[in-house]
């Protein structure tokens, strides 16, 4: 008797045990509600101008459905190429002028072969493709301290800008055949070239300033002696950085900077700059890291080509920042894959996005092999609950996504990846009136256990009871 005792009970616990981890029941879709618990927005940058956003644009309770727009941009304002605005600063102190230079073959002072190279890229930029606008400036001070206000130390060769060629070239003239001051106050020149530019009304051409010395400030407003100091150094620096703040470029060619140390009677011992070169460095920046825009330390060979070239270069090609080899990846929860249908919505209008989930990781895929400055591309995919689904989710939390990643390059340089885990969250419920169990219906699977079971009990009892008095 205690065998089958305990066989029977041995039995009924397995039975007990297995009526009550039977897998998730399905739930039809009809039976179920939808709310939205978290409105998130995924939103990150990737690199200077690069910017992703991935946000809920719409839920349907009623059709348990969620609309999802990703959307990628270069933040970078279009290239504005129609025009170009360019004021030639020309130095014209005794240096210029004094200093014999041989190039070529042919013998000539400085100020002659920078004036050469000036009436070159003047060519150059009216037969360009783009519509250019040319003033010139001369600078040269022959007062202590400057004058403001005046043509002493800076004048404003050209009236206006122009595009007219023997306007340009009267100019070139006018500084060929001027006579100005033995010192040099750059920051004057600075603020005379950026009134010229303000003559212009177009807010959208890029502007530039071209410095075209073969010194360093000596002198500044209020300064009236040139000992190569920060007092002299200071305001000209101080007027680049406000230009460059004006989206002004300037663009300077620094012809024999001399890196001897400075000798001048009077200069203080402990004086921050050593060498003339030392003073260009710190006024106009290095080559490798200017203070407002490309800085060209050259020697007279180099003045045409340098002129011609590099600069004209600067002034006529716009390098964007490029966003290439975009690779956007788009992960969703396995609650979600085996809960909800995915959809495309919308095509994206830059780049391919794949149609279906890829099973092995959850992702779907947004390519985009460049964007442009001023770009802007989206799509939009729906998730939309199956119509009948796991009983596991009734009641949870559901991120919609679990993560996007992002790989590019900016300026054809492959940089770190970017993600971010950030999405919607919404969660399903049974109506009241259907509340089923989220073990599953075996209530009367459990009953019908336990009825037989006692049935088995009763019967083996009876049966060794008739046993034991018949012996």
């Amino acid at each position: 008797m205690k065998k089958y005792l305990k066989f029977t009970a041995i039995l009924l616990i397995i039975l007990l045990m297995s009526s009550t981890c039977f897998a998730a029941t399905p739930v039809a879709k009809g039976d179920a509600t939808m709310v939205l618990v978290e409105d998130n927005v995924c939103s990150m940058t990737f690199g200077e101008y690069g910017e992703f956003e991935k946000k809920m644009v719409q839920i349907d309770t009623e059709n348990k459905t969620i609309d999802i727009r990703l959307t990628a941009k270069n933040n970078q304002e279009p290239v504005k190429e129609e025009a170009g605005e360019v004021v030639l600063l020309i130095d014209t102190s005794n240096s210029m002028s004094t200093n014999q230079v041989s190039v070529n073959g042919r013998q000539m002072s400085r100020k002659e072969l920078v004036l050469e190279a000036a009436e070159a890229l003047i060519n150059q930029l009216l037969e360009g493709e783009r519509d250019m606008q040319i003033g010139v400036v001369e600078f040269a001070t022959s007062t202590l301290p400057a004058e403001e206000g005046t043509d002493a130390d800076a004048k404003i060769v050209t009236p206006s800008l122009s595009s007219d060629k023997a306007t340009l070239s009267n100019a070139i003239n006018t500084v060929r055949e001027d006579v100005m001051g033995p010192r040099t106050d750059v920051e004057i020149g600075l603020d005379k070239a950026e009134e010229l530019l303000a003559t212009s009304d177009n807010e959208y051409a890029n502007k530039y300033i071209v410095v075209l010395t073969d010194a360093v400030p000596n002198t500044a407003r209020g300064v009236s002696v040139d000992l190569y100091t920060e007092e002299s150094a200071d305001p000209t620096k101080a007027k680049l950085q406000e230009l460059k703040g004006k989206d002004i470029d300037v663009i300077s060619m620094l012809i024999n900077i001399s890196e001897r140390e400075i000798d001048i009677t009077g200069r203080p011992e402990d004086a921050t700059f050593r060498t003339y070169k030392d003073v260009a460095n710190y006024v106009f920046g290095t080559e490798a890291s200017p203070v407002a825009g490309p800085v060209y330390y050259i020697n007279d060979n180099q003045v045409i080509d340098t002129v011609t070239n590099d600069i004209y270069t600067d002034l006529t090609v716009i390098n964007p920042n490029e966003l290439t080899d975009i690779v956007i990846k788009d992960y969703f929860p396995k609650e979600i894959i085996d809960n909800f249908d995915f959809a495309l919505l919308t095509e994206p209008e830059i780049g391919e996005v794949t149609a279906t989930v890829n099973t092995s990781d959850n992702s779907i895929t947004w390519t985009i092999s460049k964007l442009e400055p001023g770009d802007v591309a989206t799509f939009t995919y729906r998730l939309t609950l199956k119509e009948t689904f796991s009983s596991d989710i009734v009641g949870k939390n559901l991120p919609t996504n679990e993560n996007v990643t992002i790989d590019y390059k900016e300026n054809g340089e492959e940089k770190p990846p970017v993600e971010n885990d950030d999405s919607p969250v919404v969660a399903l419920d049974v109506a009241p009136q259907k509340e089923i169990p989220h073990t599953g219906s075996n209530t009367p699977m459990i009953s019908g256990i336990l009825i037989a079971s006692a049935t088995v009990i009763a019967i083996i009892s009876f049966v060794n009871y008739k046993r034991n008095n018949i012996k």
